[in-house]
C-alpha cells in the first residue's frame, strides 16, 4: 500500500541522520579530551631547575670547551685560599740589591744580579704557643720586610721604642730616640751608601711592617734564628764566614731602653 512505502522512505533518512550525528559525536569526543590548554597541568609541577640547564649547556659544549671548563671548576675555589695564604700566612719573596749583603745576597760582590728567595710569616699571630696567643713580638734582630712608599723593603730590627741609636750617613742628628710605636730598621751592609734605611727616613711605624723573614729557601736553604744576632752569630755559619761577632758595631750603637716604653707586637 502506498502510505506504508511513504512511511517507510521517511524513516530511513532519519535512521541515517540520527547514525550521522552518533558518529560525529563520537569522532569529537577525542577532540575535546585532549590538554590542549597549557594551564590544565597539574598545580605545583616545577619547572626546568638552573641545574638542569647549565647541565644542558655544559653538554653542547666540545670535548676541549668541556676539559676547560672542568679546569676552572677546579681551580675556582683555589685562588682565593691561595691569595688568602699568600697575603696573610706564608709569602715568598725575593731579597734584591746589596743592602742586606752579607747575611742575604751573600754573593752580590761577584754577581751583582744575586738575589735570595726568602719565606716570610705574614700570620699576625702565633711563633710559640697556640695561633690566637699573640706572642709575636718583634724583637732586635729580626729580618722584617715593610711597606717602602715605593715597593717592598728587607731590613733588620736594630732599635726597639725607646732605644737610644747612634746613628751613621746620612742621618743629620747624632742620636736618635725610637718612638712609641716605631722601630730602627738597618741594612746590614758596612758600607751606610748600600743601605736606605731608618738613617735616612727614621724611625719606621710597626703598622708598615707586614711580616717576619723566617727562612731563606734559595740558592741556599737555611732557617733564619733572630735570637742569634745578640751573640754576634748568624744561623748555621760553623765556617766562620760571617766573622767571630758579626755586625758587633751596630750593636755598639743601641743603648737598650733609654727611655722606658712598651714594646710593640704584631697584630
Amino acid at each position: 500500500p502506498l502510505p506504508a512505502f511513504s512511511k517507510a522512505r521517511s524513516s530511513t533518512p532519519s535512521s541515517s541522520s540520527s547514525s550521522s550525528l552518533s558518529s560525529s559525536s563520537s569522532a569529537t569526543t577525542p577532540q575535546n579530551s585532549s590538554p590542549t590548554n597549557p594551564q590544565s597541568n597539574p598545580a605545583g609541577k616545577p619547572g626546568p631547575s638552573m641545574f638542569s640547564f647549565f647541565r644542558n649547556r655544559y653538554t653542547s659544549f666540545s670535548s676541549p670547551s668541556r676539559r676547560s671548563f672542568r679546569v676552572l671548576r677546579i681551580l675556582a675555589p683555589i685562588i682565593p685560599i691561595g691569595l688568602f695564604f699568600s697575603e696573610h700566612v706564608l709569602q715568598v719573596m725575593w731579597v734584591r740589591g746589596p743592602s742586606m749583603t752579607p747575611y742575604l745576597n751573600e754573593d752580590y760582590e761577584q754577581m751583582h744580579t744575586k738575589s735570595d728567595m726568602v719565606l716570610v710569616n705574614m700570620w699576625p699571630f702565633g711563633g710559640a704557643g697556640w695561633p690566637w696567643e699573640r706572642k709575636r713580638r718583634l724583637e732586635r734582630g729580626m729580618v722584617v720586610p715593610f711597606a717602602n712608599p715605593r715597593h717592598v723593603a728587607i731590613k733588620r730590627v736594630v732599635g726597639l721604642p725607646g732605644d737610644r741609636i747612634m746613628t751613621r750617613e746620612p742621618c743629620m742628628k747624632s742620636a736618635q730616640i725610637v718612638p712609641f710605636n716605631h722601630v730602627w730598621l738597618e741594612g746590614d751592609a758596612e758600607d751606610p751608601k748600600r743601605s736606605l734605611d731608618s738613617n735616612t727616613y727614621g724611625p719606621v711605624s710597626i703598622s708598615l711592617i707586614t711580616g717576619r723573614v723566617i727562612a731563606v729557601l734559595w740558592p741556599n736553604l737555611r732557617v733564619l734564628d733572630w735570637s742569634e744576632w745578640e751573640k754576634g752569630l748568624v744561623e748555621g755559619d760553623t765556617e766562620r764566614r760571617f766573622g767571630e761577632n758579626y755586625r758587633q758595631e751596630v750593636r755598639d750603637r743601641v743603648l737598650k731602653e733609654a727611655v722606658k716604653l712598651e714594646r710593640p707586637s704584631l697584630g
